[in-house]
């Protein structure tokens, strides 16, 4: 049977039509029935290259996972080729590659493959290169002309990689991008702080399983919306005047994460932490109507600087110490009550800890009066030890008598009541 007696009705630039309209392993096949329509699918506006479940480390199937191996790289090897011989490079929407990458062998076509999507302008990019034996990792290096050229690229979703040697590129680096995504990586902690310090326009970040090395992870972000880690083996993060961040996540079962601060998250309105072993948590300067779900057994110091507008949801069984730092806002509030039930309510959240200072500008604002005591239950029923710092002190012994009796109503287990003024701390902006 001839190319002509096939499909006999539909002119070639029908065809064409047809191919570019289906998804890559469909039209690579269509492709192949005729020698006109040979290579029409490499100029697909999506292409997706998915070599199939990863190879087991099983020496029986070696002969067959090579060779699969080998035609997967062969059909890479075609598109390339046949983007050479076409001097026109359409747009690309889309680029997805799983592939097994076996050694540095591969690093050719992996680099050259790249260089090609840039100059199509790819805007969507997912690369995945397991290593093919679990035992011994082998990961393919993000090259630093794959950042500098990916100038189109919008959305990066990168899975078993690494990224090093990053702080001396020229910036911006992926001017355009918006989302990154990075599951599985090896990440030099220093590269991915200059990569996103560079990338001004992305909003959403996503760590996924990552490596760090060294274990800390820094950023600094005004165009960053939303931040999620999951599962890192990180000991510290600080994320530090972020200033649109809307939205944080944080969730690890088995890592040995310290320490996370979040520091001028000014936007930051919503928040969650699930984590079995930090022991410090620190957050300043947030949005007025946060809403946290904080869930650490193993929280020892928690640091809270905000709104008592917050809702904020914390179970830390071995909390010892929450510092609290109140804004200066209880004048807004209007009512019998003014601004005490939402006051009650919000410290009532920290009640979990055996230890509380908290900072207020006037110590009348934590007066309680006598039918409000009368109808609700106090906020720290079993807290042992509260220390409140004031910016302006009583400085009459009827007021500083006032402000005992509210305290002794508010954590009537504890076993010291301590108040102090601002003066002697330094360094708090409130």
């Amino acid at each position: 049977m001839t190319d002509s007696t096939l499909l006999p009705y539909l002119p070639d630039l029908v065809m064409h039509q047809i191919i570019q309209r289906l998804p890559t392993k469909p039209a690579i096949r269509m492709s192949c029935l005729s020698k006109q329509w040979e290579g029409v699918w490499s100029a697909l506006r999506i292409l997706e290259f998915d070599e199939g479940n990863q190879p087991h480390d099983d020496d029986d199937d070696d002969d067959d996972d090579n060779h699969t191996h080998a035609k997967f790289l062969n059909i890479l090897a075609r598109y390339l080729e046949f983007r050479q011989k076409d001097k026109q490079q359409p747009p690309l929407d889309k680029f997805r590659l799983c592939m097994t990458y076996l050694d540095a062998d591969e690093d050719a076509i992996i680099g050259k493959l790249l260089s090609n999507l840039f100059e199509r302008n790819v805007k969507d990019l997912d690369i995945s290169l397991r290593s093919k034996h679990q035992k011994v990792e082998s990961y393919y290096c993000l090259p630093r002309t794959a950042i500098i050229n990916a100038k189109s690229v919008t959305t990066l979703n990168l899975e078993h990689l690494r990224i090093k040697d990053i702080h001396n590129i020229p910036e911006p680096m992926l001017p355009s991008l918006k989302t990154l995504s990075l599951k599985t990586m090896q990440v030099s902690g220093p590269a991915l702080f200059y990569l996103i310090l560079g990338c001004t326009s992305v909003e959403h970040l996503s760590l996924t399983s990552c490596s760090f090395d060294p274990p800390v992870f820094l950023i600094s972000s005004s165009s960053l919306k939303s931040l999620e880690v999951k599962n890192c083996n990180l000991q510290h993060i600080r994320v530090d005047e972020a200033i649109n961040l809307e939205s944080f996540i944080l969730v690890s079962e088995f890592s040995t994460l310290e320490g996370v601060l979040l520091d001028k998250s000014f936007k930051l309105s919503s928040m969650k932490i699930r984590d079995q072993h930090l022991s410090y948590f620190g957050l300043s300067e947030c949005h007025d109507s946060l809403e946290a779900t904080i869930n650490t057994p193993n929280l020892v110091h928690f640091l809270f600087q905000g709104s008592i507008k917050s809702k904020v949801s914390l179970s830390a069984p071995n909390l010892q110490i929450a510092h609290i730092l109140l804004k200066k806002e209880f004048s807004t509030f209007k009512g019998p009550w003014q601004h005490f039930d939402i006051l009650r309510d919000f410290l009532e959240a920290f009640s979990c800890s055996k230890n509380i200072t908290f900072f207020i500008r006037d110590f009348k604002d934590i007066i309680f009066p006598a039918d409000f005591k009368r109808t609700f239950h106090p906020p720290f029923p079993s807290v042992e030890g509260v220390k409140v710092v004031i910016l302006n002190p009583p400085t009459k012994e009827t007021e500083s008598s006032k402000l005992k009796v509210s305290l002794v109503w508010m954590a009537p287990s504890a076993v010291e009541i301590e108040c102090d003024s601002l003066s002697e701390h330094r360094g708090l902006n409130m």
